[in-house]
């Protein structure tokens, strides 16, 4: 199986792989360091297979041709399967996100995206299916899940749902 998922934010990991070179094996603690609980880091030996200095430009339709600065970045295989790992945060929003450290996105049986919405409209169109997971993180996949107070009555804090209602305090 082919399959690549991207982009893992973990300077520590991408900086190791560069230190290491392309061909070596090292153990990585990877991803996973963002203090979030159920966040935790995925042990495991992968054999770094290229390597970056996240420079390249994003054409697709979200970017729209913006230069971009992932910082050390690195294409780390475990198996059949491939990481992008960068050492600047951006959304995975473009399939030249996955190019700049030599893989190709549609020649992948399955891509990983670590974006939420911003995929969408340079993926759709090379997707057989789309699967929508959610993950830890500082931002939960449904808004409803969100503690909200303070919303003007009346705005649904999801498609459909139910109009928000501030509680009222009675005591």
């Amino acid at each position: 199986m082919r399959a690549a998922i991207g982009v893992i934010c973990d300077p520590e990991s991408a900086k190791a792989a560069h230190q290491a070179g392309v061909g070596a094996t090292l153990t990585l603690a990877l991803g996973g360091k963002s203090g979030i609980p159920g966040d935790a880091p995925y042990q495991e030996s992968f054999i770094v297979e290229k390597l970056s200095d996240g420079k390249f430009v994003a054409p697709g339709p979200f970017y729209g041709g913006r230069d971009m600065e992932m910082g050390l970045s690195a294409a780390l295989r475990i198996g059949d399967a491939r990481v992008v790992v960068s050492s600047h945060r951006a959304q995975l929003a473009d399939q030249s996100m996955y190019r700049y450290v030599g893989i190709e996105p549609t020649e992948q049986a399955i891509l990983v995206n670590k974006s939420s919405v911003h995929f969408r409209a340079d993926f759709e169109p090379i997707a057989e299916k789309l699967l929508i997971c959610a993950a830890p993180g500082a931002m939960p996949a449904d808004p409803a899940a969100l503690p909200w107070t303070r919303l003007r009555p009346g705005v649904r804090i999801k498609p459909n749902g139910p109009a928000f209602a501030p509680a009222t305090n009675l005591g």
